[in-house]
């Protein structure tokens, strides 16, 4: 059998579990709540079907000396299922913390298990547990999709829905990607060139807090950001908020007109916000997921592929928001056209410039924004990780029906409160309508 390298995606995840000190278990834990309910035979007999219609649920990790490698099982299925009744949230989240806890073991190819289950009020939901080398979660989506796809196809006696695209062969393509070795040394001078000459100026940590976090003062004053190592025993908890579809929607027109995604949009609205709650702090750096699928077969596949870019942001205060966001979404491509990089050869140019780096030094927030069309009737939920090195991970997750955002945040707990968390999300709301309706004003004049 074929065996793959990691590709660059996967690489990132495995350096999470060999660089932070809390050995974080590299896990996505969500669910599907089914509002009409569903039969847990013909359930599994889908899901079983999903594991053999997307190679990368049938993945298998081996040792090649010091290197973890990939090959394609020709087989696999989730054996029995077991079911869960929830009486009390109290009862499901607890349950939720246990599950997420012990890690899959893809080295024995145990990547994904399934938990059913009904909800205090009684619908009927899966747990999923997916180890994160396996698919992130666009990946999830493209999952999700197909299972039900399957489910009703079973349910009505119908041909099953044409099956997604091959995971293995993006894996093939991403691998001849990172071999380029010209294209390396290349990408290897334009961050060198990057970080001496245009982004010698260390950034600024902007919290989501601002100075409302007394532990964040007191780092302040012992002159010490190295977070991580003050925050290894942390927990993380996750907050929803929803972006309404008129809101949404003004920001997809406003994108549609200046020639820019919604992705830059909503990174560089937070990054204004992040900056306006600590002063109007010019430079920052938080970290981008991009979902990195620029070709079909790359949309088509489930699987892990998505890239983190440490975004150095400038918010020029005396310059309008159209202005600053067109040199932010320019710099922006030029990053991702420079993606072959080893991410640990990025924080070592980091590390020799500044003293730190950003696997030693407290990044703003880690942000993603994924598109997704669930069916109908069909609920998606990701659940928090419960450790994370990132004082915050954003992701905003449309639903491309309805148009409406769900904001999901995993935040460390000893560095911002509910009710923080709260100030900030109707901040970067406001932020985005008021910079939409006066565009070409300087930031410093509306906000």
């Amino acid at each position: 059998m074929e065996r793959y390298g990691f590709n660059y995606s996967q690489d990132i995840i495995d350096l999470q579990t060999k660089y932070s000190l809390f050995k974080r278990v590299v896990n996505i834990v969500f669910s599907v709540t089914v509002e009409s309910g569903f039969d847990k035979a013909l359930m599994t007999d889908a899901i079983n079907k999903m594991i053999e219609r997307n190679d990368c649920l049938r993945l298998r990790f081996v040792k090649e000396g010091k290197k973890t490698v990939q090959f394609v099982e020709p087989e696999r299925t989730i054996g029995e299922i077991p079911f869960k009744n929830f009486s009390t949230q109290g009862q499901m989240d607890a349950f939720l913390r246990r599950f997420r806890k012990k890690a899959t073991d893809m080295f024995k190819g145990r990547s994904l298990e399934a938990v059913f289950a009904a909800d205090p009020s009684g619908r009927r939901m899966i747990v999923f547990k997916i180890s994160h080398l396996v698919a992130d979660t666009y990946g999830i989506g493209v999952l999700v999709t197909d299972l039900f796809g399957i489910y009703d196809a079973l349910k009505e006696g119908k041909d099953l829905p044409a099956a997604p695209g091959s995971f293995a062969e993006v894996l093939k393509k991403d691998n001849e990607y990172r071999a380029n070795e010209d294209a390396v040394s290349r990408d290897r001078e334009f961050f060198k060139e990057y970080y001496e000459q245009r982004h010698s100026a260390a950034p600024i940590y902007c919290g989501l807090h601002g100075d409302g976090s007394d532990r964040w003062v007191k780092l302040k004053k012992k002159g010490n950001i190295s977070l991580p190592y003050l925050l290894v025993k942390c927990d993380t908890e996750g907050y929803r908020f929803v972006i309404p579809s008129a809101v949404a929607n003004l920001a997809s027109a406003w994108c549609g007109e200046h020639s820019v995604t919604m992705n830059s949009f909503w990174f560089y609205t937070c990054a204004v916000a992040a900056s306006l709650m600590n002063g109007k702090a010019e430079r920052q750096i938080p970290l981008e997921l991009l979902n990195c699928r620029g070709s079909v077969a790359d949309r088509k596949a489930a699987g892990t592929k998505v890239q983190s870019l440490s975004v150095y942001t400038i918010v020029d205060w005396n310059d309008s928001f159209a202005a600053n966001i067109a040199r932010m979404y320019d710099e922006q491509n030029e990053l991702y056209r420079h993606t072959r990089l080893s991410y640990l050869e990025i924080e070592a140019m980091q590390h020799k410039l500044w003293g730190h780096s950003m696997l030693s030094q407290l990044t703003n927030f880690c942000f993603s924004y994924i598109p997704m069309a669930m069916p109908d009737g069909i609920t998606m939920q990701v659940h928090s990780n419960g450790k994370g090195a990132l004082p915050a991970y954003i992701a905003m997750m449309q639903d491309m029906k309805t148009g409406e955002i769900q904001v999901v945040y995993d935040v460390q707990t000893k560095m911002i409160t509910p009710a923080q968390l709260v100030d900030f999300q109707n901040l970067w709301v406001h932020v985005a309508e008021t910079v939409m309706a006066k565009e070409n004003e300087k930031l410093n004049d509306i906000l």
